[in-house]
């Protein structure tokens, strides 16, 4: 309370110096930053919003810096898309103020959404962005700070996810490294060398990423180097020391597993159980990226034993997140360890959870885009205050200041009863149509997290190999659903898996998300189509309707098992068949999997594709080129002249394997 009451009285003394004239805008900017630091460090980030939001109002802070402090906070809140809105908004407003822009906000601003696209893996958006303010820092001669810096990491980490490495990348890396390095032998600073830290942590993780294990390792040298250094200061952070060394040993654990040294990655992860971090429910948990890399499964079981513990501390992800990252690792180290018990508890705890994460991200979802709509309404207001107030200040005497604030009140009176009218016309004409778009908003909602499932369940692109040829497509559409085709090797054989959802939007595909992992997951340690289906049937409810193959690539030999699917086609010299459960392949041989999205795609006529027309369509691009890539584009392409510009409404999963036997 005490706290609150003396922020109020700093609120009043800025307004009020401002009011009369006093001192000057560098020094009232230098008071407001100081009163947002208070409360960004108290991590009271719901005073931080109000502070932000009324000090910009007052002028005290420039637009883009007031929109950096409303991002930050919204951040730290978990309001993702609104801490988005606000940072572009930020970046926005130092483009219209051109040379005269705040640029330390502007450099803050583009390297915090630079972060947020790169942890969400949105490195598109990331590199569109961050790449022309990086320019723009340049350009300005602002490229010496720790947020330019992060910028230039940003950069090659999302070129990274795109798998766009090379010297480019590297580069990138190479510059940011020596610019950290400058600013320690400059300040000496503790924050210089956390934030060089934080870099080297930035890339060494981008690099394990993509499994670029010998580059991961010369970063995370440098990491070590660093470090090394920083301890040998007398002000440094034992906690913040001991977590970092545990992050440096565990890193360097990864890599060297990678480059198949499993016993300098043993020795490795040794010395991160050294660490105090290393017995904390969070670091338990960092192990575990070593472990299930290693295949110590048992004790990666272990370790999620602290799971509960680790999430009762306060995540501050959503359910979902926590569903994503944490608990179906967690279902699949004990499922591996033979902890059949503990996966099927994990996985009903899963389950009972989907319903409540949905609901919670929809809520997330309704409240930031109010926010935001009701933001975008304030901003174009205060534009049009601003500009009024700019007219009026050409005429403001000092003589007449008194009868100009009365004068204003009273227009600021008067406008606040018109917008009031205006409101209340508003609400009522808003309420009559609410009841019509409040579904089609659900809908659409739905639809979006649906559509983010489905771009997750694309397999990976499997290793070249003579015996066998694969290609898989995904296109979805309106009603994303629950679509799936995927494949993996193993010992010298083909595993494969299509399927279908019931229905449609966000269960649909998280059904068919948790299908993928369980086929995934049986398909590692099962040879036999009929015991990986008995274990999917295990935990996924009905719904889902699915058909599972496993190729012997040296033999030929294919066996299956359906459940209620439709079978796949076989395609020997020009023949397009059904497939039989036993089949011996001849080389030569292509099959093609497909969701039901294909045979009900629809024409502005309302006529369905259907399976006439699709199995024709099959034996055409038979005869134009058998092999898988150009096969499925050729499919594609049939389906889109049929439908011609009808909009498509189920999602078309479509994979070939071609057979060659070497």
């Amino acid at each position: 309370m005490k706290q609150r009451t003396l922020w109020m009285l700093a609120m009043m003394m800025i307004l009020l110096t401002m009011a009369c004239g006093n001192g000057n805008q560098k020094e009232q900017g230098a008071q407001a930053e100081k009163l947002l630091e208070n409360a960004q460090k108290s991590k009271d980030y719901e005073r931080l919003l109000q502070m932000a939001d009324s000090l910009e109002k007052a002028e005290a802070l420039s637009t883009e810096r007031a929109y950096y402090w409303l991002g930050y906070a919204s951040d730290r809140l978990n309001k993702k898309r609104m801490a988005e809105f606000y940072w572009k908004a930020s970046l926005e407003a130092a483009a219209k103020e051109g040379k005269d822009a705040d640029m330390d906000a502007y450099a803050k601003s583009a390297s915090r959404l630079a972060n947020l696209q790169t942890v969400r893996g949105d490195y598109e958006a990331g590199l569109k962005g961050a790449i022309p303010a990086a320019a723009k820092l340049e350009e300005m001669q602002c490229d010496t700070t720790a947020d330019y810096v992060n910028l230039l990491i940003y950069i090659g980490c999302c070129q990274a996810g795109l798998g766009q490495t090379g010297d480019s990348t590297e580069d990138g890396f190479e510059r940011a490294y020596q610019k950290h390095l400058d600013n320690i032998e400059k300040n000496r600073s503790d924050a210089a060398y956390k934030n060089a830290i934080a870099g080297l942590i930035n890339i060494s993780y981008a690099c394990l990423t993509i499994e670029k294990y010998k580059e991961a390792l010369k970063w995370i040298e440098r990491f070590g180097e660093l470090l090394n250094e920083y301890e040998q200061r007398p002000d440094n952070y034992t906690t913040y020391t001991d977590k970092q060394v545990a992050r440096y040993n565990i890193y360097q654990a990864r890599a060297y597993e990678g480059l198949g040294n499993k016993e300098e990655a043993a020795k490795a992860f040794e010395s991160f159980l050294t660490t105090q971090y290393s017995k904390t429910p969070e670091g338990r948990i960092t192990a575990n990226e070593y472990l299930m890399a290693a295949q110590r499964w048992e004790e990666a079981a272990d370790n999620y034993r602290s799971l509960d513990a680790l999430l009762g501390e306060g995540s501050t992800n959503t359910m979902m997140d926590d569903i994503e990252n944490l608990l179906l690792k967690k279902y699949q180290a004990n499922l591996i360890a033979g902890r059949k018990d503990s996966a099927m508890a994990v996985s009903k705890a899963i389950s009972d959870l989907l319903e409540p994460a949905f609901k919670q991200t929809r809520q997330l979802d309704k409240e930031e885009q109010a926010t935001i709509v009701a933001n975008v309404e304030r901003m174009s207001e205060l534009q049009t205050e601003l500009e009024r107030k700019s007219r009026i200040s050409w005429y403001a005497l000092i003589g007449v200041l008194l009868l100009c604030f009365v004068g204003y009140i009273l227009y600021r009176r008067y406008v606040g009863h018109q917008l009031l009218v205006a409101h209340r016309q508003l609400k009522e004409a808003y309420q009559e149509v609410e009841s019509h778009t409040a579904a089609k908003e659900r809908s659409a909602l739905e639809q979006e997290i649906a559509s983010h499932i489905q771009e997750a369940l694309a397999p990976a692109a499997l290793p070249k190999r003579k015996d066998v040829q694969t290609f898989v497509t995904v296109k979805t559409g309106k009603m994303q659903g629950g679509g799936l085709c995927d494949c993996l090797l193993r010992d010298g054989k083909l595993f494969f898996c299509a399927g279908d959802a019931d229905g449609a939007g966000a269960k649909a595909s998280a059904l068919t998300a948790i299908t993928k992992t369980q086929f995934r997951l049986a398909a590692a340690y099962e040879e036999e189509p009929e015991r990986i289906v008995t274990i999917m049937k295990t935990t996924i409810d009905k719904g889902m309707h699915y058909f599972v193959g496993v190729l012997d690539l040296a033999s030929g030999s294919l066996k299956t098992a359906n459940e209620d699917y439709h079978l796949p086609l076989l395609m020997i010299n020009e023949e397009v068949n059904r497939l039989t459960d036993e089949e011996q392949l001849q080389p030569g041989s292509l099959l093609f999997l497909y969701t039901d999205g294909l045979v009900y795609a629809m024409n502005g006529e309302g006529k369905k594709y259907g399976e006439k027309r699709m199995m024709g369509a099959a034996l055409q691009a038979m005869k134009l080129d058998a092999t898988p890539q150009p096969f499925v584009e050729s499919m594609m392409e049939a389906v889109n002249r049929f439908m011609g510009n009808a909009e498509q409404t189920g999602d078309i999963n479509m994979l070939a394997i071609r057979y060659t036997k070497g």
